[in-house]
This record gives C-alpha cells, sequence and structure tokens, in this order.
C-alpha cells in the first residue's frame, strides 16, 4: 500500500499540484577550485577551468561547473603545480612554514642529504618527520655516510641535525674529520656499502658536498661514488669544487665521471660556482647533455651564498676565489660586515655560524634565472627562531622569480617559469622515486599539491636585511589536497605533509626509533655505539 500511495503522490506531483523537491545530491568532490586560470608545464594546458580534488588527488578538470564539500574561487587567479625545492636546507618547522608561502609544496634536501635517509627531521618533538606542513625528503648524504665510516665519531646525520646541535649548545658545522680526512681502499668500500644501503632505504639520489672536503676526496673515492650512482641511476647533486672565480675544471671533473660511469649528476647552484663565466658553464653544460650526458642544473635568484664560517673554503685563499674582501661578508644572525680581525675571532670562537659572502652580480644571476633548462631551487638556510638572520632564499625564491623575471622584456614567459619550479625538478627524480610521477603537474591523478595566486599582485618582500618578510600575492597553497595556506594566511594545526622516499618505499616512512648515531653506524655497517 505505501508504494502505492507513493506512486499516486508523484502522478499528482507531475500534474502540477505541487513542487516535487528533488534528491539530495552529494557534492561530487572534497575540494574544487573554481575558475582560475590553470596552467600545465607538462601538457601546456592553459585555460580557465574548475579542478576538482577527492582524497588528496586531482579528479577532474572541466571547464563547467564542479561541486564540491568546499570551493575556493580562483577568478582572476593562476593555478599551478605545486613548486619541487630541490636544494632546501629549510627543513624546520618554521621553514617550513615560510616555504609553503611561498608556494613550496615538497621541499627536498639534495645537496647535503642525510645518512640515514629517514633522520632528515627528526631532533625534536615539534620537527617536520612527526608534523610536517609540507613534503620533505633527502638524498643520501655522502658527507654523512663519511663520517660514519671514519669511526662514528658523534658527527652529525644532517645539516638540520647539525644546526640543532648547535642550538642546543653542542658541536656541528660542516668542519671535523669527514670533512678534512682521507679515505683508504678499505673505507671506500665501506663509503660504497652505505651509500647503497642510503639508497635501499629510500634516498632520493647521492648528495655530494664536494666542494666542502675539496682536498679530502681522493679521485679513487670520488669515482666509487659515480659508479654507485651509475648502477642505480640515482642522481648525484654535487656542489663541485670551486677554483677562482669562474673556473670551469669542477664542473668539466664532473662532466668527465658522469659522461664515463653513465652516472646522472646534478650541478647545484651553477651561478654561485659559475659567476662571470656563467654563459661558459652553461655551453659546457648543454655541450655535455647533446652528447648524453644525464646532466640538469639549477640556480637562485639572490646574488650572495650562505655558509657555515668553518667551511672548507674559507681555509683557501677565498678572497681569491670569490673575488671578495672581509667587508663583502656578513654575520647572518645580526648583518654585521667583517673586518679582519672580527672574521678570524668569530672563526675560532662560532665555526657553526653561518655568514652572508656578497660575491655575484645580478648580470650573471639573470642569465641563469632566464635559462629555460635551468631549475629554479633555493639553497634555504634552516629558521630556528625569528631572532636569528637568514639569506632570504627560503622565504622568497619563488615568488621573486615570478615577480621579477617573468613578463619583462626578454624576460620568461609564465609557463617557462612554472615549468622550471615544478615539473623540470619532478621529472629528474621520477626514474629514482616514482611518486614524482605525480607531482609538478596538473593532471587527473596527479597528487592535489597546488597553488594559487594572484599573477598581477605577486611580490617578494623578503631582503637579506629583513629576510622574514613572506610573499604577497599567494592565496591558497593545497599539500594533499588540503589547503595549508588560505587566503594568504597559513592554516593553524594543519600538517599534511609526508617524507618522500626513493625506490619502492615512495612515501609516508616513520622515523626510525634509533638514536641518529646508532642508526648511522648500523646503516653504514658498524655495530650501534653507547
Amino acid at each position: 500500500m505505501r508504494i502505492r500511495a507513493i506512486t499516486y503522490l508523484c502522478v499528482a506531483l507531475a500534474a502540477g499540484l505541487t513542487a516535487c523537491p528533488s534528491p539530495v545530491q552529494e557534492p561530487a568532490y572534497d575540494l574544487v577550485i573554481r575558475n582560475g586560470r590553470v596552467m600545465d608545464p607538462e601538457s601546456g594546458l592553459d585555460a580557465v577551468r574548475d579542478v576538482g580534488i577527492r582524497a588528496g588527488r586531482i579528479a577532474s578538470i572541466e571547464a563547467g561547473p564542479l561541486h564540491g564539500r568546499e570551493v575556493l574561487d580562483a577568478t582572476g587567479r593562476v593555478v599551478a603545480p605545486g613548486f619541487v625545492d630541490l636544494h632546501s636546507h629549510a627543513q624546520t618547522p618554521l621553514g617550513q612554514d615560510f616555504q609553503v608561502q611561498d608556494g613550496v609544496t615538497s621541499a627536498l634536501e639534495l645537496e647535503s642529504g642525510s645518512f640515514p635517509v629517514d633522520a632528515l627531521g627528526t631532533f625534536d618533538p615539534l620537527a617536520i618527520a612527526h608534523r610536517s606542513r609540507i613534503h620533505f625528503g633527502a638524498s643520501v648524504g655522502h658527507a654523512w655516510v663519511r663520517a660514519g665510516v671514519l669511526g662514528g665519531d658523534g658527527a652529525p646525520s644532517g645539516l638540520d641535525d647539525s644546526v640543532a646541535r648547535v642550538a642546543s649548545g653542542g658541536s656541528g658545522g660542516l668542519a671535523g674529520p669527514a670533512f678534512s680526512e682521507r679515505l683508504d681502499a678499505s673505507q671506500i668500500q665501506a663509503l660504497r656499502a652505505g651509500l647503497e644501503r642510503g639508497l635501499d632505504a629510500g634516498g632520493l639520489g647521492i648528495g655530494l658536498l664536494l666542494d666542502y672536503m675539496s682536498d679530502a676526496v681522493s679521485d679513487a673515492e670520488l669515482r666509487a661514488v659515480f659508479e654507485v650512482a651509475a648502477a642505480r641511476q640515482a642522481p648525484i647533486f654535487v656542489h663541485v669544487r670551486r677554483g677562482v672565480a669562474g673556473d670551469p675544471s669542477g664542473l668539466e671533473e664532473v662532466i668527465a665521471l658522469a659522461e664515463t660511469t653513465h652516472a646522472p649528476v646534478h650541478i647545484c647552484h651553477v651561478q654561485a660556482n659559475a659567476m662571470g663565466a656563467i654563459e661558459d658553464f652553461l655551453a659546457k653544460i648543454r655541450a655535455a647533455r647533446a652528447r648524453g650526458v644525464a646532466i640538469t642544473t639549477e640556480s637562485f635568484p639572490y646574488n650572495a651564498g650562505s655558509t657555515a664560517i668553518s667551511a672548507a673554503v674559507f681555509s683557501r685563499d677565498w678572497r681569491r676565489i670569490f673575488d671578495i674582501d672581509y667587508a663583502d661578508v656578513e654575520w647572518s644572525a645580526t648583518g654585521e660586515r667583517m673586518t679582519e680581525a672580527r672574521w678570524h675571532e668569530l672563526r675560532r670562537s662560532h665555526p657553526e655560524g653561518l655568514v652572508i659572502h656578497h660575491y655575484n652580480q645580478e648580470a650573471w644571476t639573470r642569465v641563469a634565472t632566464l635559462a629555460p633548462d635551468v631549475i629554479v631551487a633555493s639553497d634555504g638556510m634552516p629558521v630556528l627562531s625569528l631572532s636569528s638572520k637568514v639569506v632570504p632564499n627560503g622565504i622568497g625564491t619563488f615568488s621573486r622569480v615570478l615577480s621579477r623575471y617573468v613578463g619583462e622584456p626578454e624576460g620568461l614567459d609564465l609557463m617557462t617559469a612554472l615549468s622550471k619550479m615544478s615539473w623540470q625538478p619532478a621529472r629528474l627524480l621520477e626514474g629514482i622515486a616514482p611518486v614524482f610521477r605525480r607531482k609538478g603537474r596538473i593532471a587527473p591523478g596527479a597528487d592535489a599539491d597546488l597553488v594559487v595566486f594572484d599573477p598581477h599582485a605577486l611580490q617578494d618582500r623578503a631582503s637579506y636585511a629583513e629576510p622574514f618578510r613572506t610573499p604577497e600575492g599567494i592565496d591558497h597553497v593545497l599539500v594533499a589536497g588540503t589547503p595549508v595556506v588560505r587566503d594568504g594566511v597559513l592554516v593553524e594545526n594543519t600538517h599534511p605533509g609526508k617524507r618522500l622516499l626513493g625506490g619502492a618505499g615512495e612515501s609516508g616512512a616513520s622515523p626510525r626509533d634509533e638514536t641518529p648515531g646508532n642508526a648511522r653506524a648500523e646503516a653504514a655497517g658498524g655495530p650501534p655505539k653507547g
């Protein structure tokens, strides 16, 4: 009887006696970005579209209106893949807060690396391994494997560990046996084994701080590193040995090894090494690529470098190498400019302290920044507090490129700039880490790591004097489909980021339970300590 009554009711409604309510329809998507200019560097799509997101991934890209439980209006805005930063030392909670406001959704420690790989970001109860705003990951750090091989001397497992130790009153920095002592034949074999274990554990390639241990690394050791990388087709992220300003011999050394071993190689911050010879460096890289060498490079859009005052390069004739003097160097924490006496005093008393050395020129930086085949990477430094200054790289690199080098006469077109920030770095890592096949693009099935910005209002504001000024014009940043920046403001207590790993591990690995020292010793093949 109830079925027949419902049938009669529907007939009456159809006859126009009353309005027939339509059934309630669940929204098709968790979140929709509506009416934005969607720009995908992989496919070349550049059109106004709606983007539907479901379960952390892009489910649909349509011209018509899509419906979601949440809608972000992107009218007049660009919707781009989230930026993938290959060279970020800013692996701290504050560092991530700043990077995500610059549109970065994956920040990777690939030049210095870590060992063990999953030790990155584990040195504080609030560290990024436990609550991460954005995705993060590391290469196998050759320097930190080396430290274990040389006897487990308590050296840090990475730059973030080193900074954390110094902040708590311990010792660290880019010094000690790992950066000064040569390895014998048996130790080189142990180094090989450690690098292989690191790659097995999910390292995103091999990090090689060659310039920081220029005199310590023999030809035999360097070749061993390249042979391990070649066998795994794992990219080497190398800071090449530095000679006198513009000397290409360090670049030529790694190109020759890459060519003979067939190892993929990525040259870190090319303009910082090339200086006035940037066009020559890029010509050599492109010529090697034309010969079949798997070689890529990166640059950052600033005219100074930053590193520890104890770094090995400062034990050489650094004023001649950089073509600068003491007054061109400032103490990062305060902005104090150096005198010869102050330089030597701080080098003795604070070997872990960071300096900013102003040695580059805008004309040289511009060549690298405008090159369509040079990836944008920040070289951002760790941020522990707002009371100690750092270089502005980790706060404004990507907004700086987009606002200062795009659309001007002879500047970058917007799609090329976005490619240099998202698709090109993701493509570089796809072979070692399949998870990157879903990053750096806007397509169905891709991870919903996205940035929404106003191209007319976008402006970087960070400077050496005031580094912690966040960009203007970045409205929304999504990580795995979750808004981490909304209407230009960080969303509190939102941490959807994951650890990204190479190989079968892919992502989401938990940090080790062991102490960093024990983990490093075990991974290197030695006994745990203590």
